[in-house]
């Protein structure tokens, strides 16, 4: 028996999420998140049914104040021994924690706190507890989070004007330790990922102040890879330490092309060092949990370290709780994204019972989606709080936007597979404390009350003609951003989803490519951000070689700057410092940001053509895309196992440890008997 601290399913993520998201500091100043986040429960009772054949002594630790009871008989309070007496009965334990989270800790030989125990509120919203083998000791608090910590030392350092820059090699993040005496009066430091950065006193977004005293000053956990010290007299001891959650990597793909292997090294640095309480976009500015961002994470990260933990943590902490009153992040399309990012999620684990965890913000959220659209054309269209965003890019949204109605159409889909998990009631609690909420009022509906599944399907192909009538001109051979407006623009944001929400049918999706993705005269994306989704379109379309191309070019020009891991733009017009401007701030552009690390998933999931075919990848296909690479080497994990795949000059090798797989090759369909490699060309 291995007890555990437990707490209310979805408290961890909100009370670390509410932290995260007061971090944010720029310059001198605080800048906390602009949308809502839920708070923990305050309250919670923690029961369980147990069975002693004698009296026993325990102890209930708690995170908060309470009491204990044993059946209906109070017994004391929560961190004082306790006699519990023989017997069949229900153990309880009612918390209270304003500062942090109500959570509990049991540990005997009879009675040990675990999953298997029930959280409610006074009987109602009856869920099992949650809990983490990282909370298994009595002196642990979930409230504070499991980092890991390494030393890290500077490979160099420099004198300037009597102080000292100190560089690190690599971006990175977490605490520096500053040793010094009153006599050095009062200690400043610039952090940078950029050199240039460290020494612009006026400009680095992250600096501290230290006053005047003795002994060594543990500065707040910050990203850097220069570091510039400043003391009044003297110069200042220095060390320092990486924060970071430990994460083998699985995934790995070597080929001809020599400058790739660099490009993987800055992709898989930028997106472990972003892979923390949740997904972050980035480690120095935001450090926020933005849904578009995090999608993209996922993707990565089920391909490069099969990572479920991390996802489950991020959705549940974008989700927060129920009723919806903004977006997520108040961003239209960020909420659209939660519904692709659960499917996928199960697609490639099976984990239902998270799907089961989450269903309550999920149909809450699909209602207060669809509770916003147009009332007479369905669409999705802005409303007071709304920011339609899709890209930092030049689209005409005076209207119902193209790209957002694509997006919504993904959602009707998505819910046609998630429905029968969705509306089937928990096996052990039934309907209680399961409520869906009335569209955009916070009206709480019971889940026995609410109307029979909506005809997802229905609704999915009914948006979809609308699409195509609305948004589809035939002369363009593309879709337009809107029509509202009459100047009939074309971006190329709405026909890459088209291409990757299957909207599009195949003789269109071969003019999007030639009118759209290769025409110079539709402005050009340059964000990595939605780069991917390009590449991900040009990759469905057969179109490999340009995918890496791009890889080589885009990413591969980061690198050749410098990069030491993956940047949140890179335009190759610009020059020096030039690389570090955006939003109008002269350091604003990250260089280690989550959304940057596409090309992980592009070489595993198309170019070595590694996904799942059912949920739990039970049955899986390995479908490689060579392109131009003449010979590669690829390990991907899928499920529960992984594949390993050789390609050499039309020569084809693949191996995987876990059955279920298909290879497709060259219009062949040949199966892949588990730890049996198969050789074929």
């Amino acid at each position: 028996m291995c007890a555990k601290w437990i707490w209310y399913p979805g408290d961890f993520e909100l009370y670390h999420n509410l932290v995260l998201h007061s971090r944010r500091e720029e310059y001198d100043y605080a800048y906390p998140v602009m949308w809502h986040i839920e708070r923990p429960q305050s309250s919670c009772c923690f029961s369980r049914q147990i069975t002693l054949q004698e009296a026993s002594e325990i102890i209930v630790y708690a995170h908060g104040k309470g009491y204990v009871r044993a059946g209906n008989q109070k017994i004391g309070a929560v961190g004082k021994p306790l006699r519990l007496p023989a017997g069949t009965y229900v153990l309880s334990a009612e918390v209270v924690c304003l500062e942090t989270f109500p959570s509990v800790f049991i540990d005997t030989p009879e009675i040990a706190t675990d999953e298997t125990w029930v959280a409610h509120f006074n009987g109602a919203a009856r869920k099992y507890a949650d809990c983490s083998p990282a909370f298994a000791c009595k002196d642990d608090d979930p409230a504070v989070f499991p980092f890991s910590y390494k030393e890290i030392r500077p490979v160099s350092q420099e004198e300037i004007s009597g102080h000292i820059l100190y560089d690190f090699g690599l971006e990175t993040f977490g605490p520096l330790h500053i040793s010094r005496t009153k006599e050095m009066g009062q200690v400043d430091i610039f952090y940078g990922e950029s050199r240039e950065e460290a020494l612009d006193e006026e400009y680095a977004y992250l600096r501290e102040h230290i006053p005047a005293a003795e002994g060594t000053y543990t500065c707040k956990a910050r990203a850097f890879r220069f570091v510039y010290i400043k003391a009044e007299r003297g110069v200042p001891g220095l060390t320092a330490e990486e924060e970071f959650l430990p994460a083998e990597d699985i995934a790995s793909f070597v080929c001809d092309d020599e400058k790739l292997g660099r490009i993987w090294e800055i992709c898989a640095r930028a997106f472990h060092l972003n892979a923390r309480e949740f997904y972050l976009d980035g480690i120095k500015r935001d450090r926020w949990v933005w849904s578009g961002d995090a999608y993209q994470s996922y993707m990565v990260g089920r391909y490069l370290i099969n990572d479920r933990d991390i996802t489950r943590r991020t959705i549940r902490a974008l989700l927060g709780r129920a009723p919806y009153f903004q977006h997520i992040n108040t961003i239209s399309d960020y909420s659209m994204y939660m519904f692709p990012a659960v499917k996928e999620y199960f697609e490639a684990s099976g984990d239902e019972a998270f799907v089961i965890s989450v269903r309550e913000e999920l149909l809450a959220l699909y209602h207060f989606i669809t509770s916003r659209l147009d009332e007479q054309t369905g669409y999705v269209i802005a409303r007071p709080g709304d920011w339609i965003f899709i890209d930092w890019a030049e689209m005409d949204k005076q209207g119902p936007v193209c790209a957002e109605q694509i997006l919504l159409y993904q959602v009707y889909k998505t819910m046609e597979v998630l429905s029968p998990i969705l509306q089937t009631p928990d096996p052990d609690f039934g309907s209680v404390g399961m409520h869906h909420y009335a569209a955009g009022s916070g009206t709480v509906v019971p889940f026995a009350e609410k109307e029979e599944t909506e005809d997802y399907a229905g609704k999915a192909q009914e948006l979809r003609a609308s699409i195509l009538k609305d948004f589809w001109d035939p002369e363009k051979h593309a879709f337009i951003d809107t029509y509202a407006s009459g100047k009939n623009h074309v971006s190329r944001h709405a026909n890459i989803f088209a291409i990757l929400y299957d909207l599009a049918d195949h003789e269109m999706q071969e003019e999007i490519a030639e009118y759209v993705l290769h025409n110079d005269a539709v402005a050009a994306i340059t964000t990595p951000y939605f780069k991917l989704y390009e590449l991900m379109a040009l990759a469905r379309t057969g179109r490999m070689a340009e995918v890496q191309d791009y890889i080589d070019s885009y990413w591969g020009g980061m690198v050749d700057n410098g990069a030491t891991s993956a940047w949140e733009e890179y335009d190759p017009r610009r020059s020096g410092t030039g690389h570090y401007e955006m939003y109008g701030d002269k350091y604003g552009c990250s260089l280690c940001h989550a959304w940057g690390s596409g090309p992980i998933y592009l070489l595993t999931r198309f170019c070595a053509g590694v996904y799942p075919t059912s949920p739990g990848a039970k049955t899986f296909a390995v479908a490689p895309e060579p392109g131009r690479y003449t010979h590669f080497t690829a390990t991907v994990p899928i499920g529960s196992g992984k594949v390993e795949i050789r390609y050499e000059e039309g020569h084809l090798s693949v191996k995987a440890d876990i059955p279920g797989g298909i290879l497709y090759w060259k219009g062949q369909e040949i199966p892949l008997p588990e730890d049996i490699r198969v050789q074929i060309g």
